[in-house]
């Protein structure tokens, strides 16, 4: 950010393809480059990937976690870091960065209260769905990074996206790449169309809003089934009830978007103080 030139008022407004505000930042290579650098930055053989944990108790005493694998994940003979199925792992102290219901299935043997908690917070699911357009097949001028439907208006998405106006790099400049959202808490109907139907549908939305008639060269969709955790009214104080929960098990934390906050800046700081608070 700070070797890139200044840029003038007058470009904010020109093509379709590169950042346009300092606010929203991404990887080139997609939100993956993230991930892939901090597995890279660990030890060898620190990571075990392509392995579920089917279960977890807690040895009272010994102070120690027995996470138990699941024995028909595969194994992969060239790949280190792939558990073998059905070992057990033991711990001296346990993060689990999980949906909050994925937690609760794990923690119901350790202690019921705490588990019940966690499965009492709801998720919605989302789907986005990207189309990229010919840049002269579409007439609106794309000069924001997209909008926001409000739900009085009953249409089909509840959002979209400038991908290729917000990001540089997204769509080559004679084409422009959208991203519409599509279900959630407000609208599950939506996420239980198929991907035919649910296409049309955000389709008739920009044909509404931004005026476009043609089809798009391609479109995409995406599906994130709960992966949305609602904080609705008594959150706060079900988060509080959880955080005295786990007093009772001071090597053990939580760690996701199902507490406080749910954008990555702020997974990351959940991370970051469970880890301190198991040091």
């Amino acid at each position: 950010m700070a070797r890139a030139p200044p840029r003038r008022a007058a470009d904010a407004t020109r093509g379709t393809s590169g950042a346009r505000y300092s606010l929203f930042l991404s990887f080139d290579g997609g939100m993956q480059t993230l991930t892939d650098a901090l597995a890279a930055a660990l030890p060898p053989a620190t990571a075990r990937l392509n392995t579920t944990v089917e279960a977890i108790n807690f040895d009272s005493h010994t102070r120690q976690w027995n996470l138990r694998l699941c024995a028909g994940d595969a194994t992969s003979s060239d790949d280190e870091t792939t558990a073998r199925g059905g070992e057990t792992i033991t711990a001296d102290a346990l993060c689990l960065a999980l949906p909050a219901y994925a937690s609760a299935r794990l923690l119901g043997g350790v202690d019921a209260e705490l588990a019940a908690e966690l499965a009492a917070i709801p998720y919605a699911s989302t789907a986005t769905v990207n189309l990229a357009f010919r840049r002269r097949d579409i007439p609106h001028p794309l000069d924001g990074f997209g909008f926001v439907v409000p739900y009085v208006e009953r249409r089909n998405a509840l959002a979209c996206t400038f991908s290729s106006v917000k990001f540089a790099g997204r769509a080559p400049a004679d084409h422009a790449l959208l991203r519409a959202f599509v279900g959630g808490a407000l609208q599950p109907e939506m996420y239980a169309l198929d991907d035919e139907r649910m296409i049309a549908a955000v389709q008739a939305d920009l044909r509404a809003l931004l005026g476009i008639e043609r089809a798009p060269v391609f479109a995409h969709v995406e599906r994130w089934p709960r992966s949305m955790a609602q904080y609705h009214l008594g959150h706060l104080a079900r988060v509080a009830r959880i955080r005295r929960r786990l007093q009772r098990f001071p090597t053990l934390q939580l760690a996701g978007n199902a507490y406080g906050g749910a954008g990555v800046p702020d997974c990351i700081r959940s991370g970051h103080a469970a880890a301190e608070m198991m040091k």
